[in-house]
């Protein structure tokens, strides 16, 4: 029998990564170093689940909409706070 679930997806992603690895390639990979720690951090904490890294890009699952929003609201504070785009 097959099991069904609900799930909410977050997908993110560094604005204009792709012009900042264009321009500083040592600065691009530092801003992914400190953005895929950022995540790791919180997609954890909020009880989600790391599905795959797509370049600057991160998909993640959680259980709840709600953990989904608080987890990317969390994230986008701590970007902001280290420089990321």
């Amino acid at each position: 029998m097959q099991q069904r679930r609900l799930a909410a997806i977050m997908f993110t992603d560094i604005a204009g990564y792709t012009a900042l690895m264009g321009k500083d390639e040592d600065k691009a990979i530092k801003v992914l170093d400190k953005n895929r720690k950022i995540h790791q951090q919180f997609i954890k904490g909020f009880k989600g689940k790391w599905l795959k890294e797509m370049g600057d890009g991160v998909l993640a699952s959680f259980d709840s909409a709600s953990d989904a929003i608080y987890c990317a609201c969390a994230i986008q504070q701590a970007a902001k706070k280290s420089d990321i785009p």
